[in-house]
């Protein structure tokens, strides 16, 4: 957070008045600041928007020092995509479970084997997917706290 130093020294605007209202009839308002903007209020800020909002930077930080003290968002399609890969390795694992006959205990062990080949190979590469630095599911520039 940016925290401005005081007293300042140079020109600057100070406007203090019960209600401010900026208003632009038919484009757009601009706020731009060499070091900061920074909006602050006692109560709420509101950002509204009829179609987007879009927040872009290197790093998006919801919450304080998120990025040092929070976590990372998760990625919403690629932790979808993961989880179906998963459910992909155990529905495999209950496929040849259920071929499994107590009548044919040698195909019953060979099933049963195959599907905890299966099943171990899939855990192996689904950890390799969320291992810590690596993990596609994990935002890069998103944090949270």
């Amino acid at each position: 957070m940016y925290t401005p130093v005081f007293p300042y020294k140079g020109n600057q605007l100070i406007l203090t008045s019960d209600r401010v209202t900026i208003h632009a009839k038919s484009d757009a308002i601009f706020l731009f600041g060499k070091q900061a903007v920074g909006l602050s209020s006692t109560n709420t800020i509101n950002l509204d928007a009829s179609n987007k909002i879009i927040l872009a930077g290197p790093v998006i930080e919801l919450g304080n020092k998120a990025q040092t003290l929070g976590e990372p968002v998760v990625l919403g399609n690629t932790l979808n995509q993961t989880l179906l890969t998963l459910l992909d390795a155990l529905e495999a694992l209950a496929s040849q479970l259920a071929q499994a006959s107590t009548s044919k205990p040698g195909a019953t062990a060979q099933y049963v084997s195959q599907a905890g080949s299966y099943l171990s190979n899939s855990i192996e590469q689904l950890r390799l997917q969320l291992q810590p630095g690596i993990s596609q599911i994990l935002s890069k520039n998103t944090f949270t706290r």
